[in-house]
């Protein structure tokens, strides 16, 4: 209950028998300790407990009270009273003994000791026993420390202390043999009490609690910026802000270094916490050999190259394939275009350069890698989707590194190591950030423009000088990572296991795909260029398949929309649009001859194999098929005139049946037969044919 003239609690309490309870319990409380525990918990300190009589009982209850006893428990300082079980525990067994003793250990210091201060503390230390011993020694003491003052101050009495501390009076010198006794020669005595222990700020609960709300958010607000709305709200009467500012930021300051893993995670979200503060997990690279595991993932280069397609120059992404027991890398593209194929490529560069394939493949599946490759179009692929199966039929298992977690690829150092040593170096240098631009790119710079013209390189410079910078530079570096080892040579002398070997040709579907074309009779037209082969006129207008190197476009691999080889054609020269303006040339003729010739071979071989098959058409269907029987009546055109003709003239009935005897009159000479005589001699007319003939003639 308060005191109704105060309004304060009894300091103190009283049982209602009138036993003290302080005077029972050991427990002491009073005003300036509550003071200082709310001091301490708006400061969002720990105040630690400790019990203080384990004799004394737990509860205190009244008799005297008119309603039920009440147990008053007293603070967490105390702890609760077990009654005794009915069943009996199990015994413990030495584990669990040992176990109980470690947790019940007090692995709290007693004394803190600043180490940063010992060599402070040690000089007190010898001054004071110095000073001892000569007092212990001495007749007069005062005379002694006349003496010990005077070379003290001169710099001959433990002279790195006069350096430390300056001069100093006999008083001072008195005090601090005095303090040192007075602490059992505790040498740490003698240091400064801003130095032996943290002094808090006098910082209200209400001001940190202001600032930690203003500091501990995503737009990263500095602590003076912070310190300063703080004080506009004061000034306003929104909040009391007693501190000063210097004792605002140094607060700031402190939170921020003491409390470094809340600090991080506010402002710079769980990323940041991950890769700072988080342990990350130690591996043993000792245990990797040559070819087990490969990582991929893409760099975008800080200096421009030249287009093949375009011409104009652009920042490109390099897939580079990295070997991770020598840390030497093993194949690489250039990718100017947003396609999936260019890391097939690389990988396919990877293997011909080792010679065989690896185990396990590492690769990147998040928008940060898919995101260098694929820019506006990232989140449309899907790199298990579109490398799945390529590996497996290979024999290679895939895995997929967690997104944005760096740490995991060991690729990520290799490029900051390639950015300093190579990308700074090539004249066309963009800058790894835009704060790390060159002069050469800033606004209305023209001396440095002028002075260093920045020429971007070709595509295949780059790739040699690349290649030269691999090779001969990083390649025969020590490498800490491998234990002070070169990577090209710890690569380059591994052996090639036998059943990780693979063919040339069998890596040739891990060559760029272009899309269907439709085959013409002047070949495929690819980045500006025609290619041809004679195997593909018996393609002409079908869609086709190519698979192409970007590092080498003198030849494409064609295959039909069932990934069948169909050739390997050639990059077709331009010949002169009028070759008689240059008839000296004997070698622009020779060229356009033989490409002549090679038409007109090609027309005839054209010719004689299409009468071949025409002529062998026509003769197998003349054996094997039966001639058709003709018809006797076609009704679909003939049938009976409408109109009857008219009746004819003697002279031209004669005429007409003269016609038709006449043609039935044999070519080849007949022999006549024998014909029947009458008895008279007269010739005797069949009845029969003499009837036909009236009735042929139209007499009946």
């Amino acid at each position: 209950m308060r005191d109704k003239n105060t309004g304060d609690y009894p300091l103190v309490p009283h049982a209602d028998d009138g036993v003290n309870i302080y005077e029972k319990y050991s427990f002491k409380i009073s005003k300036e300790d509550y003071l200082r525990l709310a001091e301490l918990l708006r400061s969002e300190a720990k105040p630690a407990f400790s019990l203080l009589n384990e004799a004394a009982p737990k509860t205190v209850s009244s008799a005297n009270k008119t309603g039920p006893p009440v147990s008053e428990t007293a603070l967490p300082v105390f702890k609760e009273e077990k009654t005794e079980s009915l069943i009996e525990a199990p015994p413990e067994t030495e584990d669990e003994a040992l176990l109980g003793e470690l947790r019940t250990l007090n692995l709290e210091v007693e004394a803190k000791e600043l180490l940063s201060c010992m060599a402070e503390a040690q000089l007190y230390a010898r001054f004071c026993e110095t000073v001892l011993e000569m007092l212990e020694e001495a007749d007069s003491k005062a005379h002694t420390w006349e003496t010990i003052q005077s070379s003290y101050n001169q710099r001959q009495f433990v002279p790195e202390l006069y350096d430390l501390k300056g001069k100093r009076s006999l008083r001072s010198l008195k005090n601090w043999v005095d303090a040192y006794l007075e602490s059992g020669r505790d040498m740490f005595a003698l240091i400064h009490k801003a130095k032996r222990e943290l002094k808090g700020r006098k910082v209200s609960f209400e001001e940190q609690s202001f600032l930690k709300k203003i500091l501990l958010t995503p737009q990263k607000v500095k602590i003076y910026t912070a310190v300063n709305i703080l004080k506009a709200y004061a000034r306003l009467g929104s909040l009391a802000s007693p501190s000063s500012v210097p004792t605002l930021v140094r607060w700031c300051k402190d939170y921020e270094r003491d409390n470094k893993a809340i600090w991080t995670q506010a402002r710079l979200g769980s990323k940041a916490v991950a890769e700072t503060i988080v342990k990350t997990i130690s591996r043993d690279n000792g245990l990797l050999n040559v070819g087990d595991v490969w990582v991929a993932d893409g760099h975008t280069l800080a200096f421009d190259i030249i287009n093949p397609k375009t011409g104009k120059p652009q920042r490109m992404t390099m897939i580079m394939v990295l070997d991770w027991a020598s840390r030497c890398p093993v194949g690489a593209s250039l990718a100017y275009t947003e396609d999936s194929q260019h890391i097939q490529i690389a990988f396919r560069n990877a293997f011909l350069n080792w010679g065989a394939v690896p185990k396990y493949v590492y690769l990147d599946n998040g928008r940060a890698f898919k995101s260098k490759l694929f820019h506006e179009q990232w989140s449309e692929h899907d790199l298990a989707s579109d490398l799945a199966g390529i590996f497996p039929r290979l024999g290679i298992k895939a895995a997929f590194a967690e997104s944005y977690n760096a740490k995991a690829k060991i690729i990520e150092r290799f490029f900051k190591t390639f950015q300093e040593q190579f990308e700074r170096f090539i004249s066309s240098f963009r800058g790894a950030s835009v704060a790390d631009k060159p002069a050469t790119l800033m606004r209305n710079e023209k001396w440095a423009r002028k002075m260093f013209e920045g020429k971007p390189p070709t595509l295949q410079e780059a790739m040699q000088m690349i290649g030269f910078y691999i090779r001969h530079i990083y390649g025969m570096n020590e490498h800490r990572g491998i234990g002070g080892k070169r990577p090209y040579e710890v690569f380059s002398r591994a052996l090639v296991p036998e059943e990780r070997k693979v063919e040339p040709r069998r890596l040739n579907f891990l060559m760029m795909s272009a899309a269907r074309k439709t085959l013409r009779n002047n070949g495929i037209t690819l980045n500006k260029l025609m290619y041809w082969d004679t195997a593909l006129m018996e393609h002409i207008g079908k869609e086709v398949v190519i698979r192409y190197d970007l590092a080498d476009l003198r030849w494409i691999a064609v295959y039909d929309i069932y990934d069948n080889f169909i050739c390997q054609a050639e990059v077709r020269k331009a010949q002169d649009p009028f070759i008689h303006l240059d008839p000296d040339n004997p070698i622009s003729h020779s060229e356009l001859n033989k490409e002549y010739k090679a038409i007109k071979r090609h027309q005839r071989q054209i010719a004689t194999r299409t009468k071949q098959v025409i002529k062998s058409s026509q003769e197998a269907v003349e054996r094997l098929m039966k001639p058709l029987p003709a018809l006797e009546d076609n009704p679909l055109f003939e049938h009976a005139p409408t109109l009857s003709p008219p009746k004819r003239e003697a002279e031209e009935l004669m005429q007409h049946l003269e016609q038709q005897v006449i043609k039935q009159i044999p070519d080849e000479p007949v022999k006549p037969e024998p014909v029947p005589l009458a008895v008279n001699g007269e010739i005797k007319p069949k009845e029969k044919n003499f009837k036909e003939m009236l009735e042929f003639i139209g007499i009946n």
